[in-house]
């Protein structure tokens, strides 16, 4: 008899990872295939979908050269959240996909505030009003294209629409849903108070499934043009971010993790939604009705780094080539040569405005305390120590709810020990990896679907495939630093609140 294999497929940003695992949760082979992403002028940032399902045929054709299609036991995903996808009756995309950075809806934003207390908003879903969240740019749709928004037939997500081309059938998951901002995290149901509120007909959204809810199977057409069997069970997956989660192994009440990767986050697994009193924070539906993701994000981490990596490591990035290393490495080699607080430098990691736990989207990058002691050393270490204190900062929002003694780091940056030290000291408690930190979305993609497929009897079942590993402890010395330098981190951002704000319209908004 054949291995019983599940195929993953996680649509980032960038592109779709297809990874084929076995029930044990090994790696057997993976694919990447890329995307374009289309950025205009006024915070459009758009895709097209189509594109999506190129990549998701042209990497499952991939990753499946020498494996028999026949062993493979279920297809899942975590796909990109907080979209706006309108397709019409025949399923076929009006426009373009406005994807989550896209923060055009800023107008549309503010008529909400102005119909909804947003104290009463965030009760019923969950998350605060925002320009980032599906409702925000379907309206933005109904006010600047009726024409399109009139056509349209469903409002999907990445992975929804994937699944749709994969079965013919309309579906979105709890977790996706919830990312819509339309959604009810008391009632795990679409909201009518905030449906009425915006004029928003229920009729247009999908069917909300449990993540592990078997969408469909395979039809004969995707099937050929994906290189899959027909009839192959299609699961319905969940959003990145509560993919990260699962994969993560923060299953049971209570767990909690880091994730850092373009974007970061701190996220907990609950039996209830976490209301912050500030908004600062935000809920995902989990797996089941009723469970939540409490978590906070921010906006650029990895994407900070790979700006630094480009425009400021030169030298780096020539002394990588010739040895034949990562930049990382070279930056984390230098970073050791700069004390802890790089000197009294501090940086402002808000080089794509900022979510959590401030949502300004005027915020900006700033090197405070500069002089002409500091070196390169001091710079890249002030700028990884700003990611961790902006953590910090989330992290103090949620400590109410963190009881656990370590925090899960997944994301390619958490294999670094130089980095996942500063966290550690910066964070006050134990840093650890699992054996899947890498691939923690695809991985947790993956659980899903043996769930979904019987695989695994529940989540808690996945545990035994998971391992901690290399955990990394606080620095009593620093941990005492880091506590005097947060605070000076956080007022500076508030007295700088205000220039960000003319900065910003100086430049037409941007």
């Amino acid at each position: 008899m054949d291995q019983e294999l599940i195929l993953s497929h996680n649509l980032g940003t960038t592109g779709n990872l297809a990874v084929v695992y076995d029930t044990e949760g090994k790696i057997l082979k993976s694919w990447f295939s890329g995307y374009k992403t289309e950025y205009r002028h006024g915070n459009i940032v758009e895709q097209d979908a189509n594109s999506w399902w190129r990549a998701v045929c042209e990497s499952t054709r991939g990753v499946l050269n020498g494996i028999n299609e026949k062993s493979i036991n279920s297809v899942s995903f975590s796909g990109q959240m907080m979209g706006c996808l309108c397709i019409d009756k025949d399923g076929i995309p009006l426009a373009n996909s406005i994807i989550w950075a896209d923060m055009r809806a800023e107008n549309e934003a503010e008529a909400i505030h102005a119909a909804i207390d947003e104290k009463q908003f965030y009760s019923i879903t969950g998350h605060r009003i925002s320009p980032s969240y599906t409702l925000s740019k379907l309206l933005w749709i109904k006010n600047n294209n009726p024409e399109i928004f009139r056509k349209t037939a469903k409002v999907i997500q990445a992975k929804d629409f994937i699944i749709y081309k994969m079965t013919g059938n309309i579906v979105t998951d709890y977790s996706d849903a919830s990312g819509t901002n339309m959604f009810d995290l008391n009632s795990f149901e679409w909201s009518d108070t905030i449906l009425s509120i915006s004029g928003i007909s229920k009729d247009i959204l999908p069917e909300p499934l449990a993540s592990t809810d078997i969408a469909g199977t395979i039809s004969i057409e995707a099937a050929a043009e994906m290189g899959l069997l027909p009839g192959t069970p299609v699961v319905t997956g969940a959003g990145d971010g509560l993919c990260s989660n699962i994969g993560a192994g923060c299953i049971t009440q209570d767990d909690a993790f880091l994730y850092l990767g373009t974007s970061a986050w701190i996220g907990l697994t609950k039996n209830r939604p976490h209301y912050d009193d500030k908004l600062r924070t935000f809920n995902w539906a989990h797996l089941e009705k009723g469970k939540t993701m409490p978590c906070g994000t921010m906006q650029a981490a990895g994407n900070t780094i790979n700006w630094i990596n480009s425009q400021i490591a030169g030298v780096e990035n020539i002394q990588a080539r010739e040895q034949d290393l990562h930049v990382n490495e070279l930056i984390d080699q230098s970073i050791l040569n700069s004390p802890p607080g790089a000197k009294g430098l501090m940086f402002m990691p808000y080089l794509s405005g900022e979510r959590s736990p401030h949502w300004n989207p005027d915020a900006a990058g700033v090197m405070l305390g500069l002089k002409m002691d500091h070196s390169r050393s001091d710079f890249f270490r002030a700028s990884f120590e700003g990611i961790a204190m902006n953590l910090k900062l989330i992290m103090d929002s949620l400590v109410s709810e963190i009881s656990a003694e370590e925090l899960i780091a997944v994301g390619a940056l958490t294999r670094s020990l130089v980095k996942k030290q500063i966290l550690a000291n910066v964070l006050n408690i134990r840093i650890v990896n699992n054996n899947h930190s890498r691939d923690s979305k695809s991985f947790g993609a993956a659980l899903i679907g043996g769930i979904g497929t019987g695989v695994f009897k529940s989540i808690s079942e996945t545990g035994r495939i998971i391992t901690r590993e290399n955990p990394v402890t606080p620095e009593k010395d620093q941990v005492e630093l880091y506590r005097k330098m947060v605070p000076i981190f956080h007022d500076s951002y508030e007295n700088l609140k205000t220039s960000f704000k003319k900065i910003s319209s100086l430049n037409g908004g941007k």
